[in-house]
Formats: structure tokens, C-alpha cells, sequence
């Protein structure tokens, strides 16, 4: 009995002890999980779950460990598992990342059903609404001309290589390579060494360079360094480096060492001068500096407010004397709640940088800004991949450039690819150019200063936010011919008003000369509604004409009497019905018919007891389309019932 009782206890007290063992063991999991020290987090969870311990925080934090890592199919694999536990309450941007994570295992079918439920969950998250407006964004990107042909070059290791630029025709990177004696080398968010800048001398064959060495030891230091950005004449550098004080990290309170921005100057053949800008913080990091054509603009990435999401693309006026304006967020048609970051300003005025927010092929994508439309676009394959692109550098005269990736084929963690690239000539007679417009008191013509101006396309696609100016004064860019935008100013104390524009045709400078384009504003409570399509607002189901006609279907009716109710609500509203049709039949037939759609639809709303005078209609035919399906383009009858459509749009005189 006594030697029964001893096995007993011995095995509790072994209980206790094993039990104990992995209480500190996740303790210190956890400790490291949230010192950011990844690397070390993912082998202790691990080791955890290979002893049978799991549990919806484990799940939870090694996804994000392996996730901000860039470690997307364990990512997945473990995000897998935290859904497979079926909890009611695991949070919307776990859906988010497991979407972005299974796309890194070709799994975009399933990532797409979660982007929907991330949808459902989060509707004015920006990730969300970009998705749902463009829920073809992998046949978008695949159809692309694959214009760019990538190459690998000599300058990789087996550690992370990236951040790319040119000095004197060299060039010049951030790498991981050179580990150092000490343990205090290596960065524990990815166990790996600290980033320094290095340069590769060319020795003009392409895509050869003679063995990297150390860049500057003056610039190098115990921290990271990466990410530099020359002037023309090469005698100054932005860079980035962590927050640090004598060589050691600082840290805020969340344990994180900030990123900040460096100046340096060269003298005498070496680089010193070493200052940090004046809009670095302690609080949050700005990093990947990038220097606009005219050096007067400095574009960077930044969780500074206001920041939409994890980091996002700023820019900040570079004044004569060497001091800085005041930074400016580049807005949400760019930004998103995810990462954008390593922006990089082309001769052209073309912004490209980095996302993973914008739907894309998986990690960081990299996106181009127009700059004559403002439109953001994804670069395609081969330069993006299902993993993270990204720094991406390019010379528009030369046609070639590089930019980082940690895809499979490579030599490390990330390697950097060289490419060249051919300019794709338009067969448009398209044109760009840009409109000055003012914002002015309606009763009173004074000029409003410090206005912003919502620039919308015809399919009320957000293209872009400006903020006028001390004098009232905008700038925005517009194509030609026949191209419709609604402008829409909000000033405090105002209504919100908005102005329509159709560009006309001729050369530019008659267009720009017989444009006086003011925005008149009237004092008054702001209205969110003017400007706006009541198909949002009021959530109207899509009022659609069959082939043909221009009768309306039963099932319009209900719609319709929602948009009565709403003119009887609001009196002094007035709206216009834009009725489109699809683009078979000749031009001058769809636009008689759309016409008689529009006509008809406002028919309608006046025998509900609409006044006249409050409701116009204007048929478009075929000149808006919202896909692709111009004359003779292969498409579906769903796709084409798509551009057979009416726009209800508040406005006032």
C-alpha cells in the first residue's frame, strides 16, 4: 500500500513539476512575443505544441510571429488552425492576415472567401471596399503586359539583401551579411545580423558587380542602417537608421526602437554631418526616404499621425535653406489599414511603393500612382510574386532598375533582382494635363482657404483628396477628352458642394484657357449626401433595363419609391438620373436609348408627385462603361447588363 501510495505521489508531483515547466515555458514564450522577438517566440511555441500544449493564443501569436516575419505558408498553417478552433470572437484582422497568408500557398480561392467575411465584418475598412471594387484583381493583374524581364544579380548572400539604390553608377544596398563575433549582432525579431549599407562597384557586363564592401563606417553602426537616398550631385544622403542613443537601441514603451530618417553630407570624401530630421519621434518610426526629380520633395513611409494603418506613404516639402515643411499623409486612395511603404518617386512623377493592403498576388505587392490620373495600379508579374516585392528603384531612361524580393529561387532571405523594362506607347488619343480651381464664399466671392476637395471618376471611385491652399487655391490633374469627374469641397461651417466636370475636347491650352473652374460654397450645416449617388446612400438595388428597352421592370418600382420618399424628405434636394446603356448597337442608337432609360426613369418619379424642376435626365449611351467591355470586347451578358445601369446623383443649383 505505502509503495502504491510513493507512485501516486511521485507521478502528482511529476504532474506538478511538468506542468510547471510549461507554464514558464509559455511565460517566456509569450515574454518574447511581446519583446518582438519573433524568432525566439515561433521555437518556444513550437516546442509547446510538440508536447501537446495549444491553445487560441499560441494559434494567434505564432501567426502573427511567422506573419511579421514574412513567413506566410506557416503563417497560414498556424492561422489554419486558430480558425479550425471555431471561437466566436477572434477578431477581424485575423481574417485579413489569413487571407494574405494563403495566397503565399497559391490558395487564393480560399483566401478570396475570407476576404468576404472580412468583408462582412469590417464594410468601411479600406482593404474591404478596394477588394469588393475590384473582385477580378487577379485577372486584372495576370493580364497585364508583362513588360519587365528580371534578372538576377552577383551582389546576394545567404542573408537579406534589399533597399537598392545608385550612387556614381554603383550600387549601393542594405544587407544582413556580416554577422559580427557578438551576440549583441543579431536582431531577435528575425535572428539574423543587423542591417548595414554596402556597395557593389559594376563592372559593366549586366547584372555583374564586383564583391561588395562596407559602404561607410562612419554611416554603419550597431544598429540597423538601410534604405538611402541620394541628391543628383552625390554629395548628400537620407538614410535610415534605429532610434539609438551611443550606439545603443532606445526604445518606447512598447519595447519597439523606432526607425528615423538621417541626413548626411559628403566632405573631403567622407560622408559625416550625421543629423536626424526634425519630424523623427520616438513615438513612431519614418524610414525609406526617396527624393523627388527636383529634390524639392521628400517621400517616406511613417506610422505618424494620421496614419490609416501600420505605415503609410507621406511626403514633406524640402525648403531651400535645408529645413522641412510639415509632412502630409498622401491620403486613402493610396494608404490603407495595412503597410504601404518604400515609396520611390520616378523622373516621370510616377509614385511606386509597396502594399499589402491593395489586393494583390500575396505580402507586398508593388503599385504604381499615375501621375496624370492618380489612379493606383498593380505593377503585374514578374516583378510581383506571392511573396513580399518590394524597394523597387528604376530609371525611366535607361529602362531598367531593381528591386527586392524574399520569393523561392533565391540565394537568402531577400535577395535583390535587377530588370529592365519597355515603355508601353498608348494608341489613346487620350491626354493629361491639370485643372487650377478656387474655392469661394457663394454670397460673399471671398476666397476659403484650407478646403478639400474629393476628386471622384464616373463610377464614384475616390481618385484622389487636395487640400487648397492659404488663397483658396487647388491644383488637380484631369484626362482628355470626354473624361467625367465630380469634384466635391468640404470646408467646416459650409454645405458641401460639388461640381461637375466633363472634360470637352481641343488641345490643352484652349481647354485650360475657357475653364473657370470655382467652387461656390453657401453657409450651413454640412451634408454628407450632396455630391453622392443615392444608390449608396439609400441602398438601392441596381436598377437594370433589359436589351433594348427602355421600360422599366417591376422590380424597379420599390427602388424608385425610395428615392421619392427621400426628394419628399429633403425638399430643396435636387437629382439627376444618369441612365448608361451597354456598348452593342452603334454609339448614336445607345445614346438615344439611354436618353429614353433616363427619361422614363424620371417619368416615374414626377407621377409620384415630383416636381419637374427638381429632377433631370441625361443618358450617356455608352461612354462610361465600368468594365471592359467596349464594342466588340469578348464578354458575358451578366457583364454587360452591368453597363446598363442609372445613377441617381444629389446636387444643388
Amino acid at each position: 500500500m505505502k509503495k502504491t501510495l510513493y507512485c501516486y505521489l511521485f507521478c502528482f508531483f511529476g504532474m506538478l513539476t511538468f506542468g510547471y515547466a510549461q507554464q514558464s515555458k509559455l511565460k517566456k514564450a509569450e515574454e518574447n512575443f511581446n519583446n518582438h522577438s519573433y524568432a525566439l517566440a515561433i521555437k518556444s511555441y513550437e516546442e509547446l505544441i510538440a508536447k501537446g500544449y495549444e491553445s487560441e493564443v499560441i494559434y494567434k501569436n505564432l501567426g502573427d510571429a511567422n506573419f511579421n516575419n514574412a513567413n506566410y505558408a506557416k503563417a497560414a498553417e498556424w492561422y489554419g488552425k486558430l480558425f479550425d478552433l471555431k471561437s466566436d470572437d477572434i477578431g477581424a484582422e485575423y481574417y485579413f492576415r489569413y487571407a494574405q497568408s494563403l495566397k503565399s500557398i497559391d490558395d487564393y480561392k480560399k483566401s478570396d472567401a475570407y476576404m468576404k467575411k472580412f468583408q462582412k465584418i469590417k464594410v468601411s475598412d479600406s482593404r474591404a471596399q478596394k477588394f469588393a471594387e475590384n473582385s477580378d484583381y487577379l485577372e486584372q493583374i495576370r493580364s497585364k503586359t508583362k513588360r519587365f524581364t528580371l534578372k538576377k544579380i552577383s551582389v546576394n548572400s545567404k542573408n537579406s539583401e534589399f533597399a537598392p539604390s545608385i550612387y556614381q553608377g554603383n550600387l549601393v544596398f542594405a544587407s544582413a551579411r556580416d554577422t559580427g563575433l557578438l551576440v549583441n549582432n543579431i536582431h531577435k525579431w528575425t535572428n539574423a545580423a543587423y542591417l548595414n549599407l554596402y556597395q557593389a562597384d559594376s563592372t559593366n557586363e549586366e547584372g555583374t558587380f564586383k564583391t561588395p564592401e562596407v559602404f561607410s563606417k562612419q554611416l554603419n553602426s550597431k544598429t540597423h542602417e538601410s534604405s538611402t537616398a541620394f541628391s543628383k550631385e552625390g554629395s548628400t544622403v537620407y538614410f535610415t537608421r534605429n532610434n539609438s542613443k551611443n550606439g545603443n537601441f532606445v526604445e518606447d514603451e512598447a519595447g519597439l526602437s523606432r526607425l528615423k530618417i538621417y541626413r548626411a553630407n559628403l566632405e573631403n570624401g567622407v560622408w559625416g554631418n550625421v543629423t536626424e530630421l526634425p519630424f523623427n519621434s520616438n513615438e513612431y518610426s519614418t524610414a525609406h526616404p526617396s527624393l523627388s526629380a527636383d529634390e524639392k520633395t521628400l517621400y517616406f513611409a511613417s506610422d505618424m499621425p494620421p496614419s490609416f494603418g501600420a505605415s503609410d506613404i507621406f511626403k514633406v516639402t524640402i525648403n531651400e535653406d535645408g529645413t522641412f515643411g510639415t509632412p502630409e499623409n498622401l491620403g486613402n486612395t493610396v494608404n490603407t489599414e495595412a503597410r504601404e511603404t518604400f515609396p520611390f518617386m520616378a523622373a516621370s512623377g510616377d509614385l511606386y511603393f509597396s502594399s499589402d493592403g491593395h489586393p494583390g498576388l500575396g505580402g507586398l505587392d508593388v503599385y504604381t500612382v499615375s501621375a496624370k490620373t492618380g489612379a493606383v495600379s498593380n505593377v503585374g508579374v514578374p516583378i510581383n510574386s506571392k511573396q513580399d516585392d518590394f524597394s523597387i528603384i528604376l530609371d525611366e531612361d535607361k529602362l531598367n532598375g531593381y528591386f527586392a524580393s524574399n520569393r523561392t529561387g533565391g540565394m537568402g532571405d531577400d535577395d535583390i533582382y535587377a530588370f529592365s523594362f519597355e515603355k508601353i506607347e498608348t494608341e489613346s488619343e487620350e491626354f493629361a494635363s491639370k485643372i487650377n480651381g478656387s474655392i469661394i464664399d457663394k454670397v460673399t466671392g471671398e476666397l476659403i482657404p484650407f478646403g478639400k476637395v474629393s476628386v471622384y471618376d464616373y463610377t464614384n471611385n475616390n481618385l484622389f483628396e487636395i487640400n487648397a491652399d492659404i488663397e483658396g487655391k487647388f491644383s488637380s490633374p484631369i484626362e482628355f477628352p470626354s473624361k467625367k469627374y465630380r469634384f466635391v469641397a468640404e470646408v467646416d461651417g459650409y454645405n458641401d458642394e460639388t461640381v461637375y466636370l466633363i472634360t470637352p475636347m481641343g488641345t490643352v491650352d484652349e481647354i485650360l484657357e475657357e475653364l473657370n473652374f470655382i467652387i461656390a460654397m453657401e453657409k450651413g450645416d454640412k451634408s454628407s449626401v450632396i455630391g453622392a449617388d443615392l444608390v449608396e446612400i439609400l441602398k438601392l438595388k441596381t436598377i437594370f433595363f433589359n436589351t433594348n428597352s427602355s421600360y422599366l421592370n417591376a422590380n424597379a418600382y420599390p427602388e424608385l419609391d425610395k428615392v421619392v420618399a427621400y426628394m419628399k424628405e429633403f425638399p430643396n434636394a435636387r437629382v439627376e438620373v444618369g441612365s448608361h446603356s451597354d456598348s452593342r448597337d452603334s454609339d448614336r442608337y445607345n445614346l438615344w436609348l439611354s436618353d429614353r432609360r433616363a427619361k422614363s426613369t424620371v417619368s416615374y418619379i414626377v407621377s409620384m408627385g415630383i416636381s419637374e424642376d427638381r429632377i433631370t435626365a441625361t443618358g450617356y449611351g455608352e461612354t462610361l462603361l465600368v468594365n471592359k467591355c467596349i464594342n466588340d470586347a469578348p464578354c458575358s451578358e451578366a457583364e454587360h447588363a452591368l453597363n446598363r445601369r442609372s445613377e441617381f446623383i444629389v446636387f444643388q443649383n
